[in-house]
């Protein structure tokens, strides 16, 4: 036998059938290529990481990308090997020998893999130029892009000498199944299904408590510092939580839904129709049969949906609570007027118009209170900043400043939710962040000790809109211009902000620069474009290694989902016939396919979105600081980011149920 030909000839009889198995293996080339390409790019390791972290962390995803390499194309030559076991028992009554139909196996495994390397090596190169792009323009990086080859010589190498240990160990895995599976084994392969999981009513309980009770050990964060995990230590019920979910998983989808599918029989009404007499016993032997894979992919589908969600979480909020750490484009604290006029200076040397700049004087004066409570705003901060001397702590007090410059702040900051005036026994209290107990110091008075007497206010309203960078201002408490004025009387220790905004200081680091320079490089300097810039220099290399992981993560969950289904529906092709002869319509199976195949895709989706909405929650309550509330803005990412994910989903479906529908009807008209 020609091996060569008999293996070409296979594939081009098969093609539509290893057609995603080509696409999924070029995918993962394609990741593995740019991910390699990525971390032998010395142009832009040197720009972006200049402490060896990226490095590092390159290391640490290529184990990952190693590791998931290795799972997928496993998993996908076992699938496809299943699918072959009756046709290589056909050879082995030919007389052919294990040797020859190994060979043939191998030949195979060659020719789709030298396919997917090629069509991987051109779509990563691209894709890597794509990276290398984005990351310029965002980090507004200064490489010569034109010394970075499209294809890289050492990642190439390093792509081709692990694809071909993968190819390797595939041909050791066929081989081991070959020789380990008799003739009769081989031949009825096909039809042997995964080891039947047995359901009792105990366990079905058992996993629908555990997962609930993972849920609301998860949920009990939200009590801030009275929660179990404050008090018993974040990650000792974390690890609680998590094994509480998995196991419960694995309890809910073996036990639970095959037990409730198994009594939903016991309704006639429900249960006796064209359709649902077919799917419900199809679900319960499915999930019993299948109940390894469906627990693996519902885990997978919660890792893809929680690491996308958490990551655009992550981009997203510490750029939105900079509004907040520095509301200004450029703040400072004035220690002599020459700074000022300094600073007035270099900004007139970069606008191109002065009257596009707004210039806003502050004078902060700290004041303290008699009051037996008072908030926590009163004492906390470090007296230099956020750059140095870090444990010497600031001086308690309010710190006070008119209702006008507040509002003269917000207007030159491009701010739109401007509170009502004051009157001069009132007052606006500037929240560090909201507390986590929800209470709130709104109707509390707090006797401000000015020229020897006590004037009591009252908190009108509680704000997180606060005019001044927190580098200079913590306890801001917003006064009357009446009671601001006999301030100004007093000795009271004051403290002097200039606030520069407008277009045309706006993302000018060159600015910021000199004005650091005139400065020398006060701590007491902040701005907010600075700022933005700065997160997205130190984590978008981060975010970018995560990304591989997320794409690889949509590639695994898919694909099997894919795989897992045709080779179902193929083992039923003969039972769709026998519906054909009982007078079923085309119809009415392609009805009955897409009920089949959304119920092994919906289960994963909707447990792994589940799973999803806890870590969230968790992962914002207690490892991301609240700076800004709880509105549900704040999660318009992680909605995006699942969005982005179920269309992922509603693609492999719909191709999903193309192939199976394909596959059945064909045959039958």
């Amino acid at each position: 036998m020609n091996t060569l030909s008999v293996a070409v000839k296979n594939l081009r009889k098969n093609a539509s059938f290893y057609a995603l198995y080509l696409l999924s293996a070029a995918l993962v080339v394609t990741v593995f290529f740019a991910f390699a390409s990525f971390s032998v790019n010395d142009v832009m390791l040197d720009k972006i990481s200049s402490d060896g972290r990226v490095e590092s962390m390159c290391s640490t995803i290529s184990l990952f990308l190693m590791a998931f390499v290795v799972f997928y194309m496993s998993y996908s030559n076992r699938f496809f090997l299943k699918r072959r076991t009756k046709e290589l028992g056909i050879y082995l009554l030919l007389g052919y020998r294990k040797t020859t139909i190994l060979s043939l196996l191998t030949a195979e495994n060659i020719i789709i893999g030298c396919f997917a390397f090629a069509v991987g090596l051109g779509s990563g190169a691209i894709a890597h130029k794509g990276i290398v792009w984005g990351i310029t323009r965002l980090l507004k990086l200064s490489a010569d892009t034109s010394q970075i080859p499209l294809f890289n010589i050492h990642a190439i190498i390093k792509t081709a000498g692990f694809f071909l240990l993968v190819m390797f160990a595939l041909c050791l895995s066929n081989g081991r199944f070959l020789f380990k599976s008799s003739l009769m084994e081989m031949i009825r392969f096909e039809k042997k299904a995964e080891k039947g999981m047995k359901f009792h009513c105990i366990p079905a309980v058992l996993g629908l408590v555990m997962t609930l009770s993972g849920y609301i050990l998860a949920l009990d964060i939200l009590r801030g510092s009275q929660s179990l995990w404050i008090s018993a230590g974040f990650y000792s019920v974390g690890m609680l939580t998590a094994m509480l979910i998995v196991i419960g998983t694995i309890f809910f989808i073996s036990s639970f839904l095959p037990y409730v599918m198994k009594k939903s029989k016991n309704n006639k009404w429900s249960f006796y129709t064209e359709t649902k007499i077919i799917t419900t016993p199809n679900f319960i032997y499915r999930i019993r049969s299948n109940a390894r894979t469906l627990v693996m992919l519902t885990l997978l589908s919660a890792a893809a949906l929680s690491v996308s969600s958490i990551m655009a979480l992550t981009i997203y909020y510490p750029i939105a609570a900079v509004s907040r750490v520095a509301p200004s484009e450029i703040e400072f604290r004035v220690e002599d007027q020459t700074q000022i006029d300094a600073a007035r200076q270099i900004v007139h040397n970069y606008a191109v118009d002065d009257n596009e700049v707004t210039f806003s004087q502050t004078d902060i004066y700290k004041v303290t209170s008699s009051a037996p409570e008072l908030p926590v705003e009163y004492s906390i901060g470090t007296a230099m900043g956020d750059a140095k001397n870090k444990e010497i702590l600031r001086e308690a007090g309010f710190e006070c400043i008119s209702y006008s410059d507040f509002i003269s702040l917000l207007q030159a900051q491009g701010r739109t939710d401007i509170p009502d005036g004051i009157n001069s026994m009132e007052c606006i209290l500037v929240k560090y962040q909201p507390d986590g107990d929800g209470n709130s110091e709104a109707g509390s008075i707090y006797p401000l000790n000015i020229d020897g007497g006590e004037v009591p206010l009252t908190v009108r309203e509680v704000t997180l809109n606060n005019p001044v960078s927190f580098a200079n201002s913590i306890g801001t408490l917003i006064v009357s211009d009446e009671i601001y004025g006999r301030l100004k009387l007093t000795d009271s220790p004051a403290t002097r902000i200039l606030s520069i905004n407008g277009k045309a200081v706006e993302d000018n680091e060159a600015l910021y620069a000199d004005i650091s320079d005139m400065l020398g490089n006060s701590p007491y300097l902040q701005g907010y474009s600075h700022r933005v810039n700065k997160l997205f220099s130190l984590n978008s290399s981060t975010f970018l290694l995560i990304g591989f992981l997320v794409v690889l993560f949509f590639i695994a969950a898919g694909s099997i989902l894919y795989f897992n289904n045709i080779s179902a529906v193929s083992d039923t092709k003969s039972d769709y016939e026998i519906l054909m002869k009982m007078g079923y319509s085309i119809r009415s199976i392609q009805k009955i396919i897409r009920k089949q195949v959304m119920t092994f895709f919906g289960i994963p989706f909707i447990l792994g979105l589940v799973d999803c909405i806890f870590a969230v929650i968790v992962y914002k309550a207690g490892l991301m600081q609240n700076l800004l509330g709880n509105a549900f803005i704040q999660y318009v990412p992680a909605v995006i980011a699942i969005a982005v994910t179920a269309l992922i989903y509603v693609i492999y479906y719909l191709l999903t149920v193309h192939t199976c529908c394909t596959m059945v009807c064909k045959k039958m008209l």
